[in-house]
């Protein structure tokens, strides 16, 4: 399973690039297609609100069919096909098209990576693998950042995109051919997402999340470019 977890890794480090590099091409597009800053957040909550909203049928996949189809499925054709439309796009709306197309595509990738480790690992190894799998997929905002505007000033937005989208297609092909899915757990037991809310300890996490990250994840992710831009004058490579 440690092969399993690499390949997952690499997925979940697209993933956290995927939500935050509008913010480096915000400018671009503003000119290119003509989007405007609320235009851009749209997309931008598009790709958070499909994410979430995929992760119950997302859970019942992982159990159905398990990680090993389900991610590469997702990441292929949402992610993957998502990237081609953004690169396509000579429209706002096309934008918002491609960012819900990507939420969807990496809305399985961290979960995926959750239900090998819960039944492939022991219980105590958890916390410590999930928080590894989460630090290092925060590679991928470094690579939303200078690196991708390294990447559009040399090639331009469009291509860079394309070649993104390429090295999601492969990173989801790596996936069928090595995630492997752990055993099935057979239960009589059938547990929903009531069952999950009933747990007290989730009652304050839920507005813990809230406050913490969505802040973060909207600045970093979208509004930090244009502010920037419009406010300071910051070049591409500044923001």
């Amino acid at each position: 399973m440690r092969a399993t977890l690499i390949i997952l890794t690499f997925a979940y480090v697209l993933s956290q690039f995927y939500r935050a590099f509008l913010a480096v091409l915000a400018a671009p597009l503003q000119a290119d297609i003509g989007a405007t800053a609320a235009q851009l957040s749209a997309a931008s909550g598009y790709w958070f609100l499909t994410f979430a909203l995929m992760q119950l049928p997302v859970g019942w996949a992982l159990d159905t069919l398990g990680p090993r189809r389900t991610n590469a499925a997702l990441l292929a054709l949402g992610a993957g096909g998502g990237a081609l439309v953004f690169a396509a796009a000579t429209e706002p709306w096309h934008i918002s098209a491609a960012m819900t197309m990507i939420g969807i595509g990496c809305s399985s990738v961290l979960m995926a990576a959750y239900y090998v480790i819960a039944r492939s690992f022991p219980a105590a190894a958890f916390a410590t693998m999930a928080a590894f799998i989460l630090g290092i997929g925060s590679v991928g905002n470094i690579g939303a950042a200078f690196p991708l505007t390294l990447l559009v000033d040399v090639l331009g937005w469009r291509l860079s995109i394309v070649i993104i989208a390429l090295i999601t297609l492969a990173i989801a092909a790596l996936c069928y051919v090595i995630v492997k899915d752990p055993p099935k757990v057979v239960t009589d037991e059938k547990g929903s997402l009531v069952d999950l809310l009933r747990m007290r300890a989730i009652w304050l996490i839920l507005p813990l999340v809230l406050v913490s990250y969505a802040p973060s994840a909207g600045l970093r992710g979208l509004w930090v470019g244009p502010y920037f831009t419009d406010v300071f004058g910051a070049s591409t490579a500044q923001v």
